[in-house]
């Protein structure tokens, strides 16, 4: 309804700028919102308070003008103008009545949008160093990723997820140095403390038991393994593969896949990476100090330049994270999305910098910060890791609560906030846990339209209702909230904020229950019952889209 009398409201502003000799090419968007309360009617409008600057005349005379057309569309039971101007619209019942029956016709097709216009975007998530479990931080990292890609996907992008494999680098040669230290202590020819700096977790432990099982105990001498470095390599290789199959699995638990797993070690090795500095080198923005190559990033934006090849010859990981990303563009991708934790905040100013000095647009990049994760037990803090470098894996916390709780409590709280998950709370099925909440508004209206299906209490099917009988101030506000569904995508899509939906289920969770708890659905009174009956599986079909979209099941029993 939102686009239909914004649509209304820029056909008044045209023709009152004409009337006014004023060009229509240079009139401000029009903003139409919800206002703050309800008596001010269905949509509000602050165009005339803009077009004021533009006029240089009285807002409210403005508003006059626009109102005088607006009252014109028989659609509009009232139009008033509040405050200094802004301009409050009603609509009539009978179009909230017939948007009902469109949003329940377009079945799980309600809230696709062209918003995107087949734009390709690529979603770049978790991507996790192979040297360890997934933890819960990757957890919400995955939910917030995965949900955006869907909510992308359903307003008119192209979208692709990727997991970037930091199999590159220092890290790996530690990891590999960690098993072979604990294939050897399996041995008995290592013992006393891990050297610091090395892999800690029992879960490389384990691993060397893998090893030993599946290669047996004549793998390689242990003389053999503390000193060749071919050795080494098979370690780490060994390492890091099954770490990575553990992090496909813990992934697939969790409802989580991607169109693409990328390799940093092949950006080095196929030569990506000297490319991307050449041409940068071409483009002046290179430069050597002390040894280094440095990319000059402050003339960009960023704080200060940043180092792509050190002194001793070594590439940085930022010059291979450039690569990856002109690689991206190259794959033919519009618009990038990265997710990475909190503590990567001023990594983004750099690698801006270096996407706008490649050629690319400042908007054709955006991050996402994903701020810490703490756990609680019935409101008493977890500890969630211990100086023997053990921790709380995301595949324990997803087998103890379940899938549909952690991806739903993961957004229950934008990503750039702190989130405290409480384990217990994901567990409890009553009203206090939110994803138990809307489920079970979901599997409630399943039973009722089972029950009119099983006992024939509806002599029409549902779909045949007008709607008309809906004058309830609850019911025109179920029918309004379903209508806000795609401004909502909309905006979640725009401002890359998956947990909008999470917040929207919550109040139409609400909403239901409420009105569920205070009016009878089948009555005596055939069309007040059949009215009903359409709002309520129009709500069902809402609340399965919404679910849906967060990976989240809709059951139909609970």
């Amino acid at each position: 309804m939102k686009k239909r009398v914004t649509k209304y409201v820029e056909s008044a502003v045209e023709t009152v700028a004409a009337a006014r000799g004023f060009s229509v090419i240079d009139l401000p968007e029009i903003g139409v919102e919800l206002p703050r309360e309800k008596a001010f009617g269905d949509f509000s409008t602050n165009i005339a308070m803009q077009l004021a600057r533009h006029w240089r005349d009285n807002p409210r005379q403005i508003g006059q003008d626009i109102l005088a057309e607006l009252e014109k569309e028989s659609e509009l039971s009232a139009v008033t103008i509040a405050g200094p101007g802004f301009i409050n619209m009603t609509l009539q019942l009978s179009s909230w009545h017939q948007r009902l029956k469109e949003i329940h016709s377009l079945q799980e097709d309600f809230g696709k949008l062209d918003y995107g216009a087949g734009k390709r975007v690529l979603v770049e998530f978790v991507s996790a160093n192979p040297t360890g479990p997934l933890h819960i931080g990757h957890g919400r990292g995955a939910a917030v990723g995965d949900v955006l890609a869907r909510i992308l996907k359903r307003t008119g992008f192209v979208v692709d997820r990727e997991y970037y494999v930091n199999d590159a680098g220092n890290q790996m040669q530690v990891l590999g140095r960690s098993l072979r230290w604990r294939y050897l202590e399996l041995l008995e020819k290592r013992q006393g403390e891990i050297p610091e700096g090395y892999y800690r977790g029992e879960y490389l432990l384990d691993l060397a038991r893998k090893l030993m099982a599946e290669q047996g105990r004549e793998l390689v001498s242990p003389e053999v393994a503390e000193e060749d470095d071919t050795a080494l390599d098979f370690f780490t290789r060994f390492a890091a593969d099954s770490i990575l199959g553990g992090i496909r699995n813990d992934l697939e638990l969790f409802g989580i896949g991607f169109e693409h797993w990328t390799s940093e070690k092949e950006f080095f090795t196929s030569g990506k990476v000297d490319a991307v500095l050449a041409e940068l080198q071409t483009k002046n923005v290179l430069y050597e100090e002390e040894g280094a190559t440095w990319f000059a990033s402050s003339r960009f934006g960023d704080e200060k330049d940043r180092v792509v090849v050190r002194a001793n010859g070594v590439k940085t990981y930022f010059a291979s994270d450039i690569a990856y990303h002109r690689d991206k563009f190259a794959r033919g991708y519009d618009f990038l999305v990265d997710i990475w934790g909190a503590d990567h905040h001023g990594y983004v100013p750099r690698l801006s910098a270096a996407i706008e000095a490649l050629g690319g647009k400042p908007d054709s990049f955006a991050a996402i910060l994903v701020q810490l994760v703490s756990l609680s037990r019935g409101g008493t803090p977890v500890a969630m890791s211990t100086r023997s470098g053990e921790f709380i894996t995301l595949e324990e916390v997803v087998r103890e609560v379940g899938r549909d709780a952690a991806r739903y409590f993961f957004l229950t709280r934008d990503s750039n906030s702190h989130l405290e998950f409480d384990l217990e709370l994901a567990k409890s099925k009553n009203n206090d846990n939110p994803v138990y909440y809307a489920q079970y508004a979901h599997a409630r209206i399943c039973s009722i339209l089972r029950k009119i299906e099983a006992e024939g209490l509806c002599d029409k099917a549902v779909d045949t209702f007008s709607g008309a009988s809906l004058t309830l101030p609850e019911e025109l506000d179920l029918i309004k909230k379903l209508d806000s569904l795609p401004n909502l995508l909309e905006r979640a899509a725009r401002t890359l904020e998956p947990h909008r939906l999470t917040y929207y289920l919550d109040d139409l969770a609400t909403q239901l229950h409420s009105y569920y708890n205070r009016n009878r659905v089948i009555s005596e009174e055939r069309e007040v019952s059949g009215d009903r009956l359409l709002l309520f599986a129009t709500v069902r079909q809402v609340l399965a889209i919404c679910l849906t979209l967060l990976g989240v099941s809709a059951p139909e029993k609970m």
